[in-house]
């Protein structure tokens, strides 16, 4: 963790959260006494193989449900439910096709009650930032998957949510698409400065994008492996040799994780 990190105000912590769901066969353990502190400003990303519960998590952080155990407070407010604090990003754009790509941006703020003209310019602000100004009368069906998903992007950021939560959103993509989405979501981070909690399956992705990165273990989900990196804050981060030496140890993190589920 870099000086920064340590002397910033904490934007994300999880004190012993733990999480089960009900199954066809009954209680089914999902995450076990995951502790986190996150400052303001970095990247938290979460990887881990499938059913370690790393959805689970960033749901829990949304308020979408609430934690079995322990506690979540963003910027040290409690977690009680969804709030505009915290923008989220799901995998799939999830947006209205039958709105235009302005009016999907600023629908977070008209449920929220903020007045048209500061929609607007808040909307327009964000989709200048992913650089997509130019499509806001255009409707999200005449996009490409990675605008559509940039959109998303920028509805989620409109609010000024106090973290930005991201649930493989760019899983769907195809690989030229997704790593141009990386690049520009590590722009973004710069120009923004949002504080980010990414979920990922993708070992490079994670290493390229996280300046915290943490494995969850196999279920019930428990941080095996929890180390902070500078890299993201590089112009060419897969360049730098440590980029090689982190993936190797996150990979083989992940593997024994996996490894141990079966």
């Amino acid at each position: 963790m870099s000086r920064e990190a340590e002397t910033a105000p904490t934007a994300l912590e999880l004190r012993a959260v733990g999480h089960e769901y009900r199954g066809r066969g009954g209680w089914v353990p999902a995450l076990e006494g995951i502790d986190v502190r996150l400052p303001q400003g970095e990247h938290l990303v979460v990887v881990g193989p499938s059913g370690s519960g790393k959805s689970t998590l960033l749901r829990i952080v949304a308020g979408f449900h609430p934690p079995a155990r322990g506690a979540v407070a963003v910027n040290g407010r409690p977690v009680t439910g969804p709030g505009p604090d915290r923008g989220v990003v799901f995998q799939q754009p999830t947006l209205f096709p039958w709105l235009s790509v302005r009016a999907n941006v600023e629908f977070g703020l008209r449920m929220t009650g903020v007045g048209r003209k500061e929609r607007r310019e808040r909307a327009m602000r964000q989709l200048e930032l992913v650089g997509l100004a130019d499509t806001a009368r255009m409707r999200t069906y005449e996009l490409s998957g990675g605008m559509r998903q940039r959109v998303a992007i920028a509805r989620a950021l409109a609010p000024d949510p106090a973290i930005v939560l991201m649930d493989e959103p760019f899983g769907a993509l195809d690989a030229l698409t997704r790593e141009r989405m990386q690049e520009e979501l590590r722009a973004l981070w710069r120009l923004s400065g949002k504080t980010l909690m990414f979920i990922t399956h993708d070992v490079d992705e994670a290493v390229h994008l996280g300046t915290r990165i943490i494995v969850l273990s196999a279920r019930p989900g428990r941080i095996v492996f929890d180390e902070s990196s500078d890299l993201p804050r590089l112009e060419r981060p897969r360049a730098d040799q440590g980029f090689v030496s982190l993936r190797e140890r996150v990979a083989a993190a992940v593997r024994e994780a996996a490894g141990a589920s079966r």
